[in-house]
């Protein structure tokens, strides 16, 4: 619902409704038992991590069927992990899965170039396009976190520099541009020089902020002809109920045993413009 939450001029979201959804977050962290992130309160999250929002998380750890450790491994023996803080897991099968090495090695192999401007370019008319590393700089942007909507954004940054390389070739790949390291990207790189980008239609180039714009519209307007919010969330809810069930074998919960659904309100946070509430 984040992506059809409205958007002030800036591309921010309203304060209130982001304090609203937080809240209603951590007392769902709390309710259902699971660990709380040690970043709280200072900060959302890790740096260069993220912090889960999955239905499975929250339900099965309400209902005992997933518990979580903070530490790391110290060593293992025949049948049990030993953790850092000094407590022991019985576990039959132990699956390496945190973390990951972002395969970059392509990219330079492909290009011959170890650094990139971070507006994705690599060279002139040259763009890399790859998910970076998830820093604190990762949200509140139209297209936040996610991948697809950034790649939608910079592919039409691609298209303005085809078409517009006299006008707008030095904002894209210019020699005096911020310039990282191609392993060392960061989502935080890709919305500071989006926005710049975006605020150059102040200067007369309105190619990026209309296509930020346009793509805001567009996606939220398919939301709301396919499943606006409201059905949204009733829909979620039921997979909520319909969880429980999954994870006690097929047999229902009573409702008092199930964790609560914490997101009723959710639909109210995502009240449209007027244009996009009446449609055309």
């Amino acid at each position: 619902l984040n992506f059809v939450k409205p958007f002030d001029s800036e591309f921010q979201h309203d304060t209130t409704t982001n304090i609203k959804q937080m809240h209603q977050w951590s007392a769902l962290y709390r309710k259902s038992g699971a660990t709380i992130p040690e970043c709280w309160p200072e900060e959302i999250k890790h740096e260069g991590h993220t912090i889960s929002v999955s239905d499975l998380w929250f339900v099965g750890h309400h209902m005992g069927k997933l518990c979580t450790k903070v530490a790391t491994v110290d060593h293992f023996d025949a049948g049990s992990v030993h953790l850092s803080d000094g407590s022991r897991l019985d576990a039959d099968i132990v699956v390496v899965c945190v973390g990951f090495t972002r395969n970059t090695a392509l990219c330079e192999k492909l290009t011959g170039f170890d650094t990139m401007k971070t507006t994705n370019y690599v060279d002139k008319h040259l763009m890399y396009l790859a998910d970076a590393e998830i820093d604190h700089g990762a949200f509140n942007w139209f297209f936040g976190s996610s991948v697809l909507e950034y790649a939608k954004f910079f592919t039409e940054v691609y298209v303005a520099g085809l078409e517009h390389e006299e006008q707008v070739g030095e904002m894209l790949w210019g020699a005096d541009l911020p310039t990282t390291r191609i392993q060392d990207r960061k989502w935080s790189q890709f919305i500071a020089s989006s926005s710049k980008l975006v605020k150059a239609a102040a200067d007369g180039i309105p190619y990026f902020a209309e296509a930020a714009h346009s793509q805001v519209e567009r996606r939220t307007r398919h939301f709301y002809d396919t499943l606006p919010p409201v059905a949204y969330v009733k829909a979620n809810e039921a997979e909520w109920v319909e969880l429980h069930t999954r994870l006690n074998g097929g047999i229902p919960v009573p409702p008092e045993l199930q964790l609560p659904y914490f997101f009723k309100d959710a639909a109210s946070w995502c009240e449209p413009r007027a244009s996009l509430a009446g449609g055309t």
